[in-house]
């Protein structure tokens, strides 16, 4: 299975030059964790992204709320190709202690793959497991 077939398409996305405070509001409204931060001129390409946490961190750093969110962002997106295995993209989160990943398809912003679209569906949990239907339609471990 693919990174692509668990990835929220509907990315949520903002200039870097939105306050910090308006970036809050976005994740607020739209019930999400992950702000990704695209090019003014491309929308296509993902420049950085803001995390609850990065907000949070801000917060207690006594960062200006009406700051750009740039000033918080994550600058280095953590990426995944569409067709690369979900597993990868399990390997990415665990390895840099994230709970997103940008999902790109020929370079161009495509999704946003989160732990939750990972731990509430079954099927992907069986292929980061390494398990295959098989070993759990007739339940027996691997």
């Amino acid at each position: 299975m693919s990174a692509a077939q668990f990835a929220s398409t509907d990315v949520v996305k903002a200039t870097p030059d939105i306050s910090i405070k308006e970036a809050a509001k976005m994740l607020k409204e739209h019930n999400i964790g992950l702000l990704v931060l695209v090019d003014r001129e491309d929308q296509s390409r993902a420049v950085g992204v803001v995390s609850e946490r990065d907000l949070v961190r801000a917060v207690a750093e006594g960062v200006d709320p009406s700051r750009p969110v740039w000033d918080i962002a994550t600058r280095s997106v953590i990426s995944v190709e569409a067709d690369d295995p979900l597993s990868k993209a399990a390997e990415l989160m665990r390895r840099h202690n994230i709970r997103h990943v940008v999902v790109v398809k020929d370079g161009r912003l495509y999704g946003v793959l989160s732990i939750k679209d990972l731990v509430y569906e079954d099927n992907a949990l069986r292929v980061i497991a390494g398990y295959d239907e098989w070993t759990f339609e007739r339940g027996m471990s691997a």
